[in-house]
């Protein structure tokens, strides 16, 4: 369980900066048009990447919570992890979610696509810190 808390953990904020850093200039650099026909067709495909990172490393946190004794020195970075990827997930939620279907939707307006493109961003840079937090958190409670 801690080497899969570790790895996903690791591996999820490699999606996030690959998505970050990758992608988050093209679309940029595409212009509104482009990006709105791109996301509705590809961006799915990245889903898969963020799950197949992200649950092992959100399961395998909650289950070293359950196995470390509660006063333990191992415990609370377990704890800390958990918390990071929560908030990822929150943000990811409130923030990517509602503006991932409108991108879908192809309905806005160049304005409205650049506007919400720059938020989605912003929120973005978030999910990374959380992200490598969650991966900093699982590798030192693998060290204690």
């Amino acid at each position: 369980m801690k080497n899969m808390t570790v790895i996903g953990s690791a591996a999820f904020t490699g999606v996030m900066l690959t998505i970050g850093t990758g992608l988050v200039p093209f679309f940029f650099l595409a212009g509104p048009a482009a990006f709105e026909r791109w996301f509705a067709d590809y961006f799915v495909f990245f889903l898969s990447g963020v799950f197949l990172t992200s649950v092992p490393a959100f399961i395998g946190s909650i289950a070293m919570i359950r196995r470390t004794p509660k006063k333990s020195a191992e415990r609370s970075p377990w704890v800390k992890t958990l918390v990071a990827l929560a908030f990822v997930y929150g943000i990811t939620m409130v923030v990517h979610l509602p503006l991932n279907i409108l991108f879908w939707s192809m309905e806005l307006s160049d304005s409205q696509i650049n506007s919400n493109l720059w938020f989605w961003t912003a929120a973005h840079v978030l999910r990374i810190a959380g992200a490598l937090y969650a991966s900093i958190t699982a590798l030192r409670a693998v060290a204690k």
